[in-house]
């Protein structure tokens, strides 16, 4: 009987941790959209705020200005905090659930006439 307890706990605590990728994920697929949304309601109305344009676009020109440095050594530390700063923004920014893929428009398919 306290095996069953246990293993009962472990699968809650798998099920918790699945739950938790879900939530916090990037590109998820439409199942993991579905029970993110369960789970957290978006705001189809609320804009995306100026500040994250303005700090994505300091993010890319520090990055610009990094990659024109000559010295090698100079150029990978400017380069890994960039990084870190594109990890903390993508933190900050997943609450807009941005997918940028939705907005562009399908290939023609070309067709064959004999």
């Amino acid at each position: 009987m306290p095996f069953l307890i246990v293993i009962l706990l472990i699968h809650c605590l798998v099920i918790c941790f699945i739950l938790a990728a879900i939530i916090n994920g990037h590109n998820l697929n439409k199942f993991e959209e579905k029970i993110r949304s369960l789970f957290i309601k978006p705001n189809a109305e609320e804009g995306v705020p100026d500040e994250l344009y303005d700090e994505a676009y300091e993010i890319v020109m520090d990055l610009g200005k990094a990659l024109e440095i000559d010295n090698d050594m100079t150029k990978h530390d400017a380069v890994q905090s960039a990084l870190k700063r594109v990890e903390g923004f993508r933190g900050e920014s997943k609450e807009y659930h941005l997918n940028p893929a939705e907005h562009v428009k399908p290939k023609t398919k070309l067709k064959v006439i004999k």
